[in-house]
C-alpha cells in the first residue's frame, strides 16, 4: 500500500509536469480550484504542495497576481530523492543548457569501479562538462562496462545518458545508490575537474541501476557548490 501523503503526490505530478515541458518557466499556474479538481485533491491539499515547491524554488507567488513556474533561482535546486540528469536541473532552474569537453575513451577499470559494476572488463567512459547560461557548472565521468555500450557510443555523444539508455539500449534506470565526498588533489580525476570548474566542488559518486536491481554505469559527478544547492528530505 502506497502511504505517500497525498499532498506529496501532487507536489510530483506538478514537478513531473515542469520536466515534461507542460509548465514552462515562467508560466502562469491556473487558478487553485482548477487545479484541486485536475488532481482531485481538496485545496487545503493543494496549497501545501504549493507551499513546498514554493519553499524550493520551483514555483513563485506574486500577490494578487497568481503562482508562476520560477524563471530564474539563485542557483539549482537537487533534491537528493529525486533521481534526474544534471542537464535536466539546469533546465529545470530556467538556464540554457549546454555541454563541452566531451570525450569517449577505453581503459582499464579500477579496482573500485570493477567491484560496483561486478565486471572485470574494460570500461568506456564519457567525460563530458555542463553549462549553465555558458558557465560551466558541472563535469562528470560516466563509466560504463565495454560489452554494455560498445557499437552504441562511437567517437560521439550527446543528450541524456537515461534517454540513450532506455531508447538505444532498452535499459530503464530506476535508481542510484549517492555517496557524497569531498575532492582531492590526490587523485588525477579529481584534480581534472578542478582545472575545469575550480576549488570549490562537490563529488557525488552514484552507482546507476535498472529494474531488476543490477548496476548499470558508475558516475562521478562534480558540481560547483556555489550554484548547486544540495536538498533531502528527512523524516
Amino acid at each position: 500500500m502506497d502511504k505517500k501523503p497525498l499532498y506529496l503526490k501532487v507536489k510530483e505530478e506538478i514537478e513531473r509536469g515542469i520536466a515534461a515541458g507542460a509548465l514552462k518557466p515562467g508560466d502562469r499556474l491556473p487558478s487553485e480550484p482548477e487545479m484541486a479538481k485536475q488532481y482531485e485533491v481538496s485545496r487545503p491539499t493543494l496549497r501545501e504542495a504549493l507551499k513546498m515547491l514554493q519553499r524550493e524554488k520551483t514555483l513563485i507567488s506574486r500577490n494578487g497576481v497568481g503562482t508562476y513556474v520560477n524563471s530564474r533561482t539563485d542557483g539549482i535546486l537537487n533534491p537528493l530523492n529525486k533521481l534526474q540528469s544534471v542537464g535536466q536541473m539546469i533546465k529545470n532552474a530556467g538556464f540554457k543548457e549546454s555541454e563541452l569537453d566531451i570525450h569517449i575513451y577505453t581503459r582499464e577499470a579500477e579496482a573500485d569501479w570493477s567491484e560496483k559494476l561486478q565486471s572485470e572488463e574494460n570500461v568506456v567512459i564519457l567525460e563530458r562538462s555542463r553549462t549553465a547560461d555558458g558557465n560551466k557548472v558541472a563535469f562528470y565521468y560516466n563509466i560504463f562496462p565495454q560489452s554494455l555500450v560498445a557499437g552504441h557510443i562511437d567517437g560521439e555523444f550527446t543528450g541524456a545518458i537515461f534517454d540513450f539508455l532506455r531508447n538505444k539500449i532498452g535499459i530503464h534506470i530506476t535508481y542510484a545508490i549517492t555517496e557524497i565526498c569531498a575532492v582531492s588533489l590526490d587523485s588525477p580525476l579529481d584534480r581534472t575537474a578542478i582545472e575545469l570548474l575550480g576549488p570549490d566542488i562537490l563529488l557525488l559518486k552514484q552507482l546507476h541501476y535498472d529494474e531488476h536491481d543490477k548496476p548499470v554505469f558508475y558516475s562521478l559527478d562534480y558540481l560547483k557548490s556555489s550554484f548547486f544547492k544540495l536538498i533531502v528530505r528527512r523524516e
